[in-house]
C-alpha cells in the first residue's frame, strides 16, 4: 500500500521504514579511487522534535569531511507523484550541490524531475529526462531573495506528458516529456514569468525521490541546515491532473487579465501537446484573437477569431504542436477581462 512521505510515518516507524541511504567515500586503496557504502540513513539526516518556533524545528542534514556524496533514496516509487519540501538553500564558497526531487537511479538512469541547487555558485535549476538526454532549466532568476536566510516551498507536479516546477505560490517551469528520434532537449521558451522546456528522454511514470548532498569541497564538513522531516511531503499524482493557466503578458510577470490595451497585445507561451486544450476570453472592447502554434523553432498561425464585446469564447486547440500563444489586436481601448488556458 502507498503511504507517501510525511512526517507522521517517520516519527512512528523511523527514517529507516521511508528511506535508505549509500554514500561515495575516497578511498585510500592504490587504483581504487572511491566507493559507495550503505549507511544508516538516521547517522546523516539529524533531527529533534524541539521547535525554535511553531513548526522550525532544530534539525541539519550533514555531509561528513571527506565524504563526496550523502544520498537518502525513498523506498517507496511514486507514480506520477507531487513533491514538496520546505527549506533554505545555504549559499557556501565551495559548497556541495543538493538535488532534491524525483530520481530513478544515480546519473540521471531511469529518469529524474527534480531541482539542483549549486550552494557555491548559487544557481538553482531544474531537471527533465533521462541519461541520455535532459533539459537543464535555469531557476536562479525566480529565486526570492532571502532563500538562504528563509525557508522557501519548492514543489514538483509530475503528471503524464508534462512536469511543474513551483517556488512558494509561482509556477516557474514546465517541462514536456516525451521520447523518440524529435532532435534534442531544449529550452522552448525562457523569459518571464516561467520557463519551458522539452526532453526526449522521458522518464520512468513511477520514480523515487532522492535528498542528495554531493560534491563541493570534500575536505570539510557540509549542513543543510533546519531540514526536518516535518518539512517533506510526498505522494503519488493524478496522470491526468487538469491544468489552468492565467495568460501572461509575453516575458513579465503580470497577466493579460484586466489589462488594458489599444493595438497588439501578446502572451506567454504554454505547453501545446497535451490531450486537450481551450481557451478561454473575454474583453470589454472587441478585435482579433489569433491563436499561434510553435514548432521547428517558428510560430504559425493557427486560427483567428473575431472577438465581440463582453462574451466569453471557448476556443479548442486540436493541434498538437509544442507551444501555443495568443495575439490579440484591437484598433479601440479593450480591457481584457478573461484570459486563461485549461490542458488535460
Amino acid at each position: 500500500m502507498n503511504r507517501g512521505i510525511r512526517f507522521s510515518t517517520i516519527a512512528i516507524d523511523g527514517l529507516d521504514s521511508v528511506f535508505y541511504c549509500w554514500c561515495r567515500v575516497k578511498s585510500s586503496v592504490e587504483g581504487i579511487e572511491e566507493f559507495f557504502k550503505p549507511c544508516r540513513p538516521q547517522d546523516f539526516w539529524l533531527f529533534t522534535n524541539e521547535e525554535k518556533k511553531y513548526t522550525m524545528f532544530i534539525s541539519r542534514y550533514i555531509k561528513p569531511a571527506g565524504y563526496i556524496t550523502v544520498s537518502l533514496r525513498s523506498r517507496e516509487l511514486f507514480r506520477w507523484g507531487v513533491f514538496e519540501i520546505r527549506s533554505k538553500l545555504p549559499k557556501i564558497a565551495g559548497g556541495p550541490m543538493l538535488w532534491f526531487g524525483f530520481e530513478l537511479d544515480d546519473l540521471f538512469g531511469g529518469g529524474v524531475v527534480h531541482f539542483m541547487w549549486n550552494c557555491d555558485r548559487g544557481v538553482l535549476a531544474a531537471f527533465a529526462g533521462g541519461f541520455s538526454s535532459r533539459v537543464e532549466m535555469d531557476l536562479t532568476r525566480y529565486l526570492p531573495s532571502d532563500a538562504s536566510i528563509d525557508p522557501h516551498l519548492y514543489r514538483i507536479i509530475h503528471r503524464r506528458g508534462l512536469a511543474l516546477w513551483y517556488i512558494d505560490d509561482r509556477l516557474r517551469a514546465m517541462a514536456i516529456l516525451g521520447c523518440g528520434t524529435y532532435r534534442d532537449s531544449s529550452i522552448l521558451y525562457d523569459k518571464k514569468p516561467y520557463t519551458i522546456g522539452f526532453t526526449r528522454d522521458a522518464p520512468s511514470a513511477a520514480l523515487p525521490i532522492l535528498l542528495d548532498i554531493d560534491g563541493g569541497d570534500t575536505d570539510k564538513a557540509f549542513e543543510w541546515p533546519d531540514l526536518h522531516p516535518w518539512d517533506l511531503r510526498v505522494s503519488e499524482g493524478d496522470s491526468n491532473t487538469s491544468i489552468y493557466l492565467d495568460l501572461f503578458i509575453e516575458d513579465s510577470n503580470n497577466t493579460l487579465r484586466n489589462y488594458s490595451t489599444e493595438g497588439e497585445i501578446v502572451s506567454a507561451p504554454f505547453p501545446g501537446t497535451l490531450d486537450w486544450k481551450e481557451i478561454l476570453f473575454a474583453v470589454d472592447g472587441r478585435g482579433l484573437l489569433t491563436i499561434e502554434s510553435f514548432t521547428n523553432g517558428q510560430w504559425f498561425e493557427y486560427r483567428t477569431v473575431e472577438i465581440s464585446e463582453k462574451r466569453l469564447y471557448s476556443i479548442p486547440i486540436q493541434d498538437k504542436s509544442f507551444m501555443n500563444r495568443i495575439v490579440f489586436k484591437s484598433n479601440i481601448p479593450a480591457r481584457i477581462i478573461e484570459a486563461q488556458a485549461v490542458l488535460r
